[in-house]
């Protein structure tokens, strides 16, 4: 036998022996599928655990008291991660829908590109340059005003959509 195979042989009873214990616990803090998956990484950071500890402190491996602790910290880190990434950026960006193109729709699309052409004639081309970076090529601000050697980017775009509704007449361009 492999000298680290008998460590193995402890944790795995050890692991069999505690799992019911371990499901019952996950099961107040999490459901369904996630439970599985929270019983999966918990074996990995328990095995760690194992492989630290044991030697030392193998009457700790024992103890429900002590096992019940490590899990229950284990599943707050947990929520608290999953709760981190749902307030990110990236959660919140990463939905995805899928539009169906109508006839009326394409209409409409065409009207908006037509009024999108119309509202860049009313504005210089160095503007109209600075509202194809911000919308149409998604370039952040500070991006635009390092590329385009200007300041306060944000200010002049607002400036420069105040222009474009004075010069249209068009009050209602909600889209611009």
């Amino acid at each position: 036998m492999k000298p680290t195979s008998i460590p193995h042989q402890q944790f795995e009873s050890l692991y069999v022996a505690q799992q019911r214990f371990f499901k019952h616990i996950i099961a107040r803090y999490f459901d369904g599928a996630q439970q599985q998956d929270v019983l999966q990484d918990f074996a990995l950071h328990l095995y760690a655990l194992f492989t630290q500890k044991h030697a030392a402190d193998a009457h700790l491996f024992d103890s429900k008291a002590w096992l019940r602790t490590v899990l229950v910290h284990y599943c707050i880190s947990q929520l608290r991660k999953d709760k981190a990434q749902k307030n990110s950026v990236w959660k919140q960006t990463t939905v995805h829908h899928v539009l169906v193109a109508q006839e009326a729709s394409n209409l409409h699309e065409l009207e908006l590109q037509t009024l999108y052409l119309q509202a860049l004639g009313c504005v210089t081309k160095k503007e109209a340059l600075i509202l194809k970076m911000k919308y149409e090529y998604k370039r952040s601000s500070k991006e635009i005003e390092r590329r385009l050697d200007v300041q306060y980017v944000d200010v002049l775009i607002a400036r420069i959509k105040a222009k474009i509704k004075k010069k249209m007449g068009r009050m209602e361009l909600d889209w611009l």
